[in-house]
C-alpha cells in the first residue's frame, strides 16, 4: 500500500519561544545543516511515496513559506496551500482541504517532523493491521512518556470522516477515531519537533540530521587542513589552517582560517570565521567570528552577527543584542 497524499501542518500554536531568526522569519524555514527544517521534511515524505500535498499555512507565515517551497516541483511533489490556525487542531486542517483529501487515506505531519524512523515501514503497518489511525508519537530520552504534539498521523477515510464530523477539532484525534468505532494504534517513534521547542531544540535537531551526513569536499581545496570524521564542505568555501572534526557542514563561500570546527556544527554561507574555535553550534549566513578567545559552543549565531576581539585598549566588552537573545559568559 501507499499514500500519496500529505497534509504538511505549519504554525507552532501558542510556542512564542524566540530564535535568533530574521525579523518575523517562520521558524519552519530555520536552516538546520544548512537547509530549512521544512526542506527536509519534504525530502522525507517524497522518499516515503507521497506525490501531492496540501501545505496548511497560518496568515503571518504562509507568504513567506510559498515563497521559499513554490509547488513543489523541487522535491518531485506536487503542492498546493490552504489557510488555517494551529490552534483549531487537525480536523480544521482536513476541513480546509476536504475536496483534496477526497476518499484516499492521508498522512498529516507537522511541516517541522524530522523522523529518524522511515515512513514506509509504518505505512506498512497501517495497511497490514487495516487501521483507521496509526499516530506516531515521539518519547523523551527513550522513555515511555508520549510528548505532545504528535508529528504525524496516517489516517484512513473512515478516520477522516470521524474527524470531521467531530464537534471538537481541538482533542486527540486517536481519541476521536476509537470513540467512532475505528482502529487505532500509538507507534513511537525516534526524531523531533524543533520549531515546538527552544534553542536546545533546535541544536539537538542539527545534530540529529548532521549525524547523517556523508562526506564531500575537494581536498585539494584545503590548505594545511585536517579532517577527521564527516565533514561537507561547499567547493566555493575557502579554508585554511583548519581542524575540521565532523559532522560538521560548511556552506557556499565561507572563508575559515586558523580555526577549528567542531562535531555538531553548521556554518552557513558567507560566515567568515578566523582564529576561533566553534563546536556544537549553528552559525547563520554572513556572520562573522574572529579571535573570540574560547571555544563557543551549544550557541546560534544569527543572521549577519558578528562576534570579534577587539585588541584597542582599555579593554572592554561591547554589545548589541536583539530580542530573545541570551549572552553567557564564563
Amino acid at each position: 500500500m501507499e499514500i500519496a497524499k500529505a497534509l504538511i501542518l505549519t504554525g507552532c500554536a501558542g510556542d512564542d519561544r524566540p530564535w535568533p531568526t530574521a525579523p518575523n522569519g517562520p521558524k519552519h524555514l530555520f536552516p538546520v545543516a544548512n537547509r530549512p527544517i521544512l526542506f527536509h521534511n519534504l525530502e522525507a515524505l517524497r522518499a516515503a511515496g507521497v506525490l501531492e500535498g496540501v501545505m496548511l499555512v497560518d496568515s503571518d507565515s504562509g507568504e513567506a513559506i510559498e515563497r521559499a517551497v513554490g509547488d513543489g516541483r523541487d522535491w518531485g511533489l506536487s503542492l498546493r496551500y490552504e489557510t488555517w490556525s494551529p490552534a483549531e487542531g487537525i480536523g480544521a486542517a482536513l476541513g480546509a482541504a476536504e475536496r483534496f483529501v477526497a476518499d484516499e487515506p492521508v498522512l498529516v505531519q507537522m511541516g517541522d517532523a524530522l523522523l529518524r524512523d522511515r515512513l514506509h515501514s509504518h505505512i506498512a503497518t497501517f495497511a497490514r493491521e487495516g487501521l483507521d489511525a496509526l499516530a506516531l508519537r515521539l518519547t523523551r530520552d527513550g522513555g515511555e512518556r508520549l510528548l505532545s504534539p504528535a508529528p504525524g498521523y496516517l489516517l484512513s477515510n473512515r478516520a477522516i470522516s470521524i474527524l470531521l464530523d467531530g464537534a471538537d477539532a481541538t482533542t486527540n484525534p486517536v481519541a476521536d477515531v476509537r470513540a467512532g468505532g475505528g482502529r487505532v494504534r500509538v507507534q513511537r517513534v525516534d526524531g523531533c519537533l524543533p520549531c515546538h521547542g527552544d534553542q536546545e531544540s533546535l541544536l539537538d535537531s542539527n545534530r540529529r540530521v548532521l549525524e547523517g551526513l556523508q562526506s564531500s569536499y575537494d581536498a585539494s581545496l584545503l590548505d594545511e587542513c585536517t579532517v577527521q570524521g564527516s565533514v561537507a564542505i561547499h567547493k566555493t568555501a575557502r579554508v585554511r589552517r583548519t581542524l575540521l572534526r565532523g559532522p560538521a557542514i560548511i556552506g557556499p563561500g565561507a572563508e575559515i582560517s586558523d580555526a577549528y570546527i567542531g562535531p555538531y556544527t553548521s556554518v552557513g554561507s558567507g560566515v567568515v570565521i578566523e582564529g576561533s574555535q566553534v563546536e556544537y553550534s549553528i552559525v547563520l549566513p554572513d556572520a562573522e567570528l574572529r579571535f573570540i578567545g574560547q571555544r563557543l559552543e551549544s550557541s546560534v549565531i544569527g543572521r549577519g552577527a558578528r562576534i570579534v576581539r577587539g585588541f584597542d585598549l582599555p579593554g572592554a566588552i561591547r554589545m548589541s543584542v536583539g530580542e530573545g537573545a541570551e549572552v553567557v559568559l564564563s
